[in-house]
C-alpha cells in the first residue's frame, strides 16, 4: 500500500452520502461540518459556493473538497433561501418534473473521529477547489466523475457504487492538488515530493516488523547515513529511527482498539520482542504505560 493509501485509511473516516440531487428550481443547502469534511462534485448545471466570507461558482466538472470543518452552503444562486441539509430532504417535495434539471450534483461527507488525525491533514489548505478546465481528458479523476455523472444518469442510480466511487474521487482529488502544489516549506506535504524521504517512509511502513537501524534502512534506499539522516530530519523534525517508533506504536493501539487483541500479540506484530519491551518503549516516548492509557479509550 502506498503511504497517502494508508493515511487515508488509518484516518477511519466515514464517508456519508449527502445528496444525490437533481435540482429543478430556486434552492439552497447549508452543510454544518463539526469534525467533518467532505466534497461536492457538480455533474450538470452550476451553483454556488459560499464559505470564509467567500464564494465560488461551480460549474459542471468542478470539484470542491473541504478539507475540514467548515461550515458552507451551497446554492442556486446568491438570492436563494438556504434551509439545513437534513431539513432539507425530511421536506423534499419528489413530484415528478419535466424537462433537464438545473444543477445535478453529489455531496458527500466525512465524519473525523474524536482522536488525532495524522498531521498530514492539518496541512492541507482549509478547501481544495478544482476547476473541470484544469483536468486534463485523460486524468483519473475525469474518469472518475464521468462515472459518477453517468451512475446519476441511470434510472436505478445506486448509492453503494456512488459511495465507492467518491472513496476514490477522494484520493485523487488530494494527489491531485499534491501534485500541483510543490510544498514550499518542511512538513508531510514536502515529504510527498522529496524522493529520499517518501522512500524512506513507504519502506518503513511496509515493514514495520524489521529489526531496523538507520544503517540498515540507509543500506536499503542505496544512499549514506549521513544523508538519509539528515534529509528526514530536514523535512519532518524527527530521526528516522524515532519517527519508526511513534508509527509502531500508532499502529499497536489501532490494533488493539479495533482487533480485541492481546498487548503481546499487538507488541510482536509490530516488531517488539514481547510485551514488556513494547511497553518500555512505549512508556518512553509517551510517559504511560500502554495498558492504563488504552483501557481509557476502549
Amino acid at each position: 500500500m502506498d503511504l497517502l493509501s494508508e493515511i487515508l485509511e488509518s484516518a477511519d473516516w466515514k464517508n456519508d452520502l449527502l445528496a444525490r440531487d437533481r435540482l429543478f428550481e430556486s434552492w439552497g443547502y447549508r452543510f454544518p461540518c463539526v469534525r467533518s469534511g467532505g466534497f461536492h462534485v457538480i455533474t450538470q448545471g452550476s451553483c454556488y459556493a459560499r464559505f470564509l466570507d467567500q464564494e465560488l461558482l461551480l460549474k459542471r466538472g468542478d470539484l470542491l473538497f473541504i478539507t475540514r470543518g467548515i461550515p458552507h452552503e451551497l446554492l442556486s444562486d446568491k438570492k436563494a433561501k438556504v434551509v439545513e441539509i437534513q431539513r432539507f430532504h425530511d421536506k423534499k417535495n419528489e413530484t415528478f418534473h419535466e424537462g433537464s434539471p438545473v444543477t445535478t450534483f453529489v455531496s458527500v461527507r466525512y465524519e473525523v473521529p474524536n482522536r488525532p488525525q495524522h498531521p498530514f491533514f492539518s496541512e492541507l489548505p482549509p478547501f481544495i477547489f478544482i476547476p473541470a478546465e484544469d483536468i486534463v481528458s485523460h486524468h483519473s479523476l475525469h474518469s472518475v466523475v464521468t462515472m459518477i455523472s453517468k451512475e446519476l444518469e441511470q434510472d436505478l442510480c445506486s448509492d453503494l457504487i456512488l459511495q465507492r466511487l467518491t472513496d476514490i474521487m477522494l484520493y485523487y482529488m488530494i494527489r491531485y492538488w499534491l501534485e500541483k502544489n510543490p510544498a514550499s516549506e518542511p512538513g508531510w506535504v514536502m515529504a510527498f515530493r522529496d524522493t529520499i524521504v517518501l522512500r524512506a517512509l513507504e519502506v518503513l511502513h511496509r515493514n514495520l516488523k524489521e529489526n531496523w537501524t538507520i544503517e540498515s534502512l540507509a543500506k536499503n534506499l542505496g544512499i549514506s547515513r549521513a544523508n538519509l539522516a539528515a534529509r528526514f530530519k530536514e523535512v519532518l523534525f524527527i530521526p528516522p529511527m524515532e519517527y519508526l517508533a511513534k508509527v509502531r506504536m500508532e499502529k499497536a493501539r489501532e490494533m488493539f482498539l479495533k482487533e480485541n487483541t492481546t498487548l503481546e500479540e499487538v507488541a510482536l506484530a509490530v516488531g517488539y520482542s514481547s510485551a514488556f519491551a513494547f511497553s518500555k518503549a512505549y512508556k518512553r516516548i509517551y510517559g504511560t504505560s500502554p495498558a492504563k492509557e488504552w483501557k481509557k479509550v476502549s
